[in-house]
């Protein structure tokens, strides 16, 4: 080849290296003024679910209130001083087995009958001698005038309460705080970068406010948070409670006070004695999935639960919990009031032991196992929102996506809940979880047919006015209303916390945990 070829072909090569570079660095150059990195996860629109659209206006049907009239005066609201109940039909004597029924009439703060209905009463039949207790159910005659129906569970003494725990006025206001005051409830997120931390509140929505927004795409869920000042939103590291916003005007802070509140109702009825019954039938259905809950679902009798819906068993040998549990995977997932099922196990079980995860209790992971008995037990708490210290936002998942984790394992048992950290937030919200949860669920079971699922329903004895009883009740109707046609057990701990002895309280006392638990453990082990 000739030496001018030789010069012209170098030359070629050094030009086309030299314009390679010069294009790499124009790129990289161009690159760096144009491309910019997110600082909040992209934003998507999910699309909307159609199965939920019927579903949504039925359970907005389920859970309707009759409201009282807008700015109702206090004087005019039902004072539980004044409102009176008496025994229909009333008889000398009373049979085991049979029905009473008792007639309530709600009046003002003057003693005048109210024209309108309501109010919300828990009403229940006790012993304080037997330690006994059945929850009666309350028909709104939307006139003022209420009908509790009950069924002599026991012979012996019996005595009829009834408590108003919230008027027909203040449940206007909260259901109207409910819908358009979320965030009378927030959170506190905390971002963490180079040495850096800022705390901002966080939410399920913060309208019209600057935001980082998280989206779950599987759960087609957000959670936002307020955009720190300097940090990144992508800097998101922790999660705790913020506080209570007061909401409440002057005059409506009234309606709330302490003597108008879960008060028992004054009556002329004396505590009366039921005879036996001998020929009265006892359930012997065994605790399997699929049974519905009667009304009552069952009655305590010297402190110990006595299901109506089936045969349910004592736990009170820890020998007799190991033989339940042995061989089993028991995952327990959501709030505090099933946590202390996990913590009440590994207290009464000796050969239980729990694993430190080196993670606060109170969000969890929680892990526990009897290596000798060949079981487990887990606890985990439930996605934001969630009342709980600062704990890592990793450490916190939805049930439905822990649910989609699990394969079809021999021996798994999956219990969970979920109502208390929703209370304050309009249904739609709560809704959407739950249903993002029963679908979950109905994996589960097309994979795993043979996994046993417990639902706990929700507690009595939250009562604020923020987060209270009615709003849970909301809340339980439409979880046992989503979950009605799964082959899924409902445990009724909504009436278990409601009539027993010791006053209702949202973190119920040992002896009421036990007879949850020992609930939980016959549905587990039915023979």
């Amino acid at each position: 080849m000739k030496k001018t070829q030789l010069f012209f072909l170098a030359g070629l090569c050094i030009f086309s290296l030299i314009t390679m570079f010069i294009y790499i660095l124009l790129w990289r150059q161009l690159s760096s003024k144009c491309h910019i990195q997110p600082q909040t996860p992209i934003t998507r629109k999910f699309p909307k679910k159609p199965q939920m659209d019927e579903e949504l206006h039925t359970l907005m049907k389920l859970t309707e209130w009759p409201l009282s009239p807008i700015n109702t005066t206090l004087e005019f609201s039902t004072h539980p001083n004044t409102s009176t109940f008496s025994i229909l039909q009333p008889r000398s004597t009373y049979v085991e087995g049979e029905k009473i029924e008792v007639f309530i009439i709600a009046k003002d703060h003057k003693g005048h009958k109210k024209s309108y209905g309501g109010d919300f009463f828990h009403a229940k039949l006790h012993s304080p001698s037997l330690k006994a207790g059945v929850s009666g159910s309350v028909t709104d005659n939307h006139n003022g005038s209420y009908t509790a129906s009950f069924i002599l569970q026991w012979s012996g003494e019996t005595m009829v309460s009834i408590k108003l725990m919230y008027s027909s006025e203040a449940i206007a206001i909260l259901h109207e705080k409910r819908e358009t005051r979320p965030d009378k409830l927030f959170f506190h997120g905390f971002f963490v970068k180079n040495g850096t931390e800022e705390v901002v509140e966080c939410n399920v929505d913060l309208p019209g406010q600057d935001v980082c927004e998280y989206y779950d795409v599987n759960n087609e869920e957000k959670w936002v948070c307020q955009r720190p000042q300097t940090l990144p939103c992508d800097a998101y590291r922790d999660h705790a409670s913020g506080g209570f916003r007061d909401v409440f005007s002057k005059e409506e802070q009234e309606f709330f006070i302490k003597g108008l509140i879960d008060q028992e109702l004054s009556t002329d009825i004396k505590p009366f004695n039921v005879l036996p019954q001998k020929d009265l039938s006892k359930v012997t259905k065994l605790c399997t999935s699929k049974l519905k809950n009667p009304n009552p679902s069952g009655f305590y009798y010297q402190d110990v639960w006595n299901s109506l819906v089936c045969s349910n068993q004592n736990f009170n040998d820890s020998n007799k919990v190991v033989k339940c549990l042995s061989g089993k995977m028991v995952y327990m997932f959501g709030d505090s009031t099933i946590r202390v099922w996990f913590e009440y196990l590994v207290k009464f079980v000796p050969t239980l032991n729990q694993i430190d995860l080196h993670v606060p209790p109170h969000g969890g992971p929680l892990l526990a196992t009897d290596a000798e008995n060949n079981y487990l037990v887990h606890w985990r708490a439930h996605q934001k929102p969630l009342r709980i210290g600062r704990t890592s936002i990793k450490e916190l998942h939805y049930i439905a996506t822990e649910l989609d984790g699990l394969g079809p394992r021999e021996g798994m048992v999956v219990v969970l809940n979920c109502w208390a950290h929703f209370a304050t937030y309009p249904l739609g919200v709560y809704i959407e979880r739950l249903w993002s949860i029963r679908e979950a669920v109905i994996r589960l079971l097309e994979r795993s047919p043979d996994t046993n699922v417990i639902i706990k329903s929700a507690n009595t004895g939250y009562n604020f006015a923020f987060v209270n009883d009615w709003l849970s009740y909301q809340l339980d109707t439409v979880m046992r209303a989503m979950f009605s046609k799964l082959p899924v057990t409902i445990l009724d701990t909504w009436q278990m916390t409601s009539c027993h002895r010791e006053q209702e309280d949202l973190h119920p006392k040992k002896v009421i945990i036990k007879n949850e638990v020992d609930l939980m453990l016959s549905f587990i082990c039915p023979k």
